[in-house]
């Protein structure tokens, strides 16, 4: 589910590798994630971006609130909103990284 990428400059020969780290600190910290590996301008669009998320699951949220109330399945649902959306941030994160390094000149490869 999470693909894992290296990320070769061949100018340099520096190599960055996203994987399942990469997803963690880009779930957890979004545009600064992005800030700091100095994709500044992408950073902005991942605060958008996260911004759609979040609605996104508030409105989830609330839904499955009118829906279950505060039974188990309500509370399960709950949960896996929450983690769906720190997922999916991740997700965004990584793939903004790939775009702005691939935009820089750097070459991709699968790890």
């Amino acid at each position: 589910m999470l693909k894992s990428y290296r990320l070769d400059n061949p100018a340099t020969d520096e190599v960055r590798v996203l994987n399942r780290r990469a997803y963690f600190w880009g779930a957890l910290g979004g545009p600064l994630y992005l800030v700091a590996n100095r994709l500044y301008s992408l950073a902005i669009v991942m605060l958008l971006m996260m911004a759609g998320i979040a609605v996104g699951a508030i409105v989830g949220l609330a839904f499955s609130v009118y829906l279950f109330d505060s039974s188990l399945p309500g509370l399960i649902t709950m949960l896996a909103i929450v983690i769906g959306a720190f997922a999916l941030n991740g997700i965004v994160a990584v793939g903004l990284v790939r775009y702005g390094y691939r935009r820089r000149g750097w070459e991709e490869y699968r790890a």
